[in-house]
């Protein structure tokens, strides 16, 4: 212990002085003490001299500096694995009865000399010891994860880890992060590493959308384990009935069997497909034999109308390219033969159209009062004047003739990402024939996709463009031979990806209607057993400006047509927020209602909830894994049988020791209350004496 001073500590000697000075002043020559025994003298002079001293010390604001030991006992966290798959064994029953009373013997004899933490994990984590044995996946990177955040610098001596080594989401232990390379790491392996007599659908590929009408393709993953010779039953079912079967014979003892169908979509919306395989005699276990997906068939594809003034190869290559994507259907027109009917087109892309021939007054007309998406193809036959009187954000100053251009990309562009491929096939492109103008204006709204390169001179002009300020959007494309790109494009490549993707980007920016809706909800399609299904909700005002003054209720409805009890959304900001829960695996169906200036607004949507099996698909136990984690990290792996010689074996790890921590305290004299204790004491001495024997 040490005393430090805030000033001089040379000052101690004027608190010393003053102290001698006050004693000297009162006591060496006071004729009222003249009858004082000369020993009480001395104890006033000394008290007034200790209270003179101690108030002129603590003015110097001394400090005490002490130090202080902590040992911290080292930490041993116990991690046990609560998953499903643990169970998969013939020792299942020890897991639920002995298993836990074991461990608990283990963390009972730790504490003796250890610091014990207790996580159980799985799909989360708990900081309790659970023994139930559901969680539905096993995640051993969210463990690590878990421990470098929760003892990252402190004294983690070891980690105890009892599982099986399976892990079915998330990252390889081992490489997760290199915290784990500072931990020893004892593993206690449970489950069983034998393969069992099985059959399995190890996978099911399949879209998430079809159209009605058309085929969609499901393959099936088998894996068969020691039924060699006998034949694999593999079926599926939508509303109990079969819809298609086939029959694989097991070839080996140890099979990955592929097995693909055609399924019809002959009915509109959510659908749940069941794939379900034949049990065969002797299987370990029929739980991973049947496998849900739902596939959501639309009942509508885009369609698309190509006018053309005059038939030309740029249409040909344009239209190959649209079809590319089955979600698209495209007819094409002369512009002679059209007599109506766009409200059932999503887009009209007009090539050379308004055109020199005229004859195009009841298509404008039709497309104004449908609002329908148009992308303009401008060549040699286009009516430049008409054109310019159309408002596309583009207008052509004294266009006259024609000249050439190749494309530029523009940095600046935002409506859609365009894809590397695109990019890199620009400078191998050919030029096409745009019309040759004295200068091309366009609006603020345009944004630009390509500018026009001049043999070596890139210009800031427009070559294709889009702009989505009016009722709806409009692109335009300058120029003829666009053809060319495609066959450059195989050339370079190959294939024709990279010209059908930009085709295919311009399409889907234009053709996507904007949601004007006042109302709208927001969930996913799908979400497993043991996600929460989360719901958002906007509702704006006659400006479009969020609002949310209204009460939100959402009613949902299973397979059965059963409602459950209405939920109220939560306000977030200026929208909405609902937390629905965990739900129970099938389809459900969802009405969101609510009241705003007088009006009703309603949403309805589905959403499915699917059986998470994943615990199922893989039911051998991989003590590999368990034994290269402890041995990468300096411990050992032990059995269910003989996990009592790790505490043994951590007395014997020289790493695993207490830490000793020294603490430096500074610590200010004068908030130690018995020094005002000791100087309203000796003040009452003095006083109390000289008032005894008259000094007062």
């Amino acid at each position: 212990m040490n005393i430090i001073f805030t000033y001089p500590s040379w000052l101690v000697l004027l608190c010393i002085l003053a102290g001698v000075s006050y004693s000297a002043v009162f006591y060496r020559k006071d004729k009222a003490l003249n009858e004082t025994p000369q020993g009480l003298i001395y104890v006033m002079s000394l008290a007034r001299f200790f209270t003179v001293f101690v108030l002129g010390l603590l003015l110097l604001k001394p400090l005490i500096e002490s130090e202080s030991q902590k040992i911290e006992k080292p930490i041993v966290v116990i991690a046990v694995d609560n998953s499903e798959s643990v169970l998969f064994n013939s020792d299942s029953l020890y897991y639920k009865t002995d298993f836990p009373g074991s461990i608990s013997k283990l963390k009972n004899s730790l504490e003796e000399n250890y610091q014990v933490e207790v996580i159980s994990y799985g799909e989360h984590i708990d900081d309790t010891l659970l023994f139930d044995f559901v969680d539905k996946q096993t995640d051993l990177s969210l463990l690590m994860n878990e421990l470098e955040s929760k003892f990252f610098g402190r004294n983690l001596g070891a980690v105890i880890l009892a599982g099986d080594g399976v892990y079915n989401k998330g990252q390889n232990p081992l490489y997760t992060n290199k915290f784990v390379e500072t931990t020893t790491f004892y593993t206690i392996a449970l489950g069983d590493t034998n393969k069992k007599k099985d059959l399995a659908i190890g996978n099911v590929a399949h879209n998430k959308l079809a159209y009605l009408g058309n085929d969609f393709p499901v393959e099936v993953v088998i894996n068969a384990d020691y039924l060699k010779g006998q034949n694999a039953v593999v079926s599926i079912l939508r509303n109990g009935k079969e819809l298609a079967v086939q029959q694989k014979t097991i070839g080996g003892d140890n099979e990955v069997i592929t097995v693909p169908f055609k399924i019809e979509a002959d009915k509109a919306g959510k659908q749940l497909y069941t794939i379900e395989l034949k049990a065969l005699d002797g299987e370990f276990t029929l739980l991973n034999n049947q496998q849900e997906i739902f596939i959501e068939i639309l009942d509508n594809k885009q369609e698309i109308l190509i006018l053309t003034a005059a038939p030309h190869p740029d249409v040909a290559a344009i239209k190959y390219a649209i079809e590319k994507n089955i979600n698209y259907k495209v007819d094409v027109l002369q512009l002679g033969d059209y007599s109506g009917g766009l409200d059932k087109y999503n887009l009209v892309i007009l090539h050379q159209v308004p055109s020199l021939k005229g004859g195009e007054q009841k298509l404008f007309n039709d497309i104004k009062k449908d609002k329908i998406p148009v992308l303009y193809f401008v060549g040699g036959q286009s009516n430049y004047t008409a054109f310019n009187q159309l408002k596309s954000g583009l207008t052509l100053v004294g266009a006259n003739g024609s000249t050439d251009a190749k494309p530029a990309f523009n940095i600046g562009f935002s409506n859609f990402v365009v894809e590397d491929g695109i990019k890199d096939l620009l400078p191998n492109l050919p030029p096409v024939q745009i019309p040759f103008a004295s200068d091309y204006q366009i609006t603020n709204a345009v944004n630009v996709l390509f500018s026009q390169k001049i043999g070596n001179t890139s210009t800031d002009f427009p070559l294709i463009g889009f702009n989505a300020s009016g009722d709806s959007k409009v692109g335009f494309v300058l120029g003829e031979g666009i053809w060319r790109w495609k066959f450059q494009d195989y050339i370079k490549n190959k294939n024709n990806d990279a010209f059908e993707s930009l085709i295919s980007k311009m399409v889907q920016y234009l053709a996507v209607k904007e949601d004007k809706s006042k109302f709208r909800v927001f969930a996913e399609s799908e979400y497993l057993e043991n996600e929460k299904v989360i719901f958002n909700a906007e509702l704006y005002n006659d400006i479009y400006e969020l609002v949310n003054d209204a009460e939100v209720n959402l009613i949902i409805t299973n397979a059965e047509d059963e409602e459950l009890p209405t939920k109220t959304f939560s306000k977030a900001g200026q929208s909405y927020r609902l937390d629905a829960g965990v739900f129970n695996p099938g389809k459900y169906a969802y009405k969101a209602v609510t009241s705003y200036d007088g009006k009703n607004y309603e949403v309805e949507g589905e959403f499915v909830v699917k059986a998470l099996k994943v615990e199922y698909l893989n039911t051998v136990a991989d003590h590999q894994l368990l034994f290269s984690l402890s041995e990468k990290t300096g411990g050992k792996m032990y059995s269910k049988e003989s996990f009592d010689q790790i505490l043994v074996d951590m007395k014997e790890n020289n790493k695993i020791a207490a830490i000793s921590y020294v603490n430096q305290e500074l610590t200010d004299v004068i908030k130690w209350g018995w020094i005002l204790v000791l100087i309203i004491f000796l003040l009452s001495l003095e006083w109390f004496l000289r008032k005894r024997y008259g000094a007062y």
